[in-house]
């Protein structure tokens, strides 16, 4: 189980820096992404705390037209960053999938 956790976690960390670029609404998303990550990373964690944080990852990920999973990158110039977006979208993709896994069938 640790490991599908950590894999979880590393995702996360490499989709923080994008969610910063892209959460214009609020901008508080990133920092509850590090933190479920950060917590996933110990222990200490009860299933009930492991699967709150899976869901919050699958509800913060959630499909929908001004959804965060939405949203894509520019560059300065406002040119959209097709190699960041495209980045950006498998990561949501990865860390949806793999919360709902991890939620339903825990190993």
């Amino acid at each position: 189980m640790r490991g599908r956790l950590e894999r979880l976690a590393d995702a996360v960390d490499a989709i923080v820096p994008l969610v910063r670029e892209v959460d214009d609404v609020g901008g508080h998303a990133a920092e509850r992404f590090q933190g479920h990550a950060d917590r996933l990373r110990r222990d200490e964690l009860t299933r009930s705390q492991r699967n709150a944080a899976l869901r919050d990852f699958e509800a913060l990920l959630g499909a929908g037209s001004g959804r965060l999973s939405d949203r894509y990158l520019v560059h300065d110039d406002g040119r959209p960053d097709l190699e960041r977006s495209g980045r950006f979208t498998e990561l949501v993709g990865r860390i949806r999938s793999q919360a709902w896994w991890l939620r339903h069938f825990p190993f």
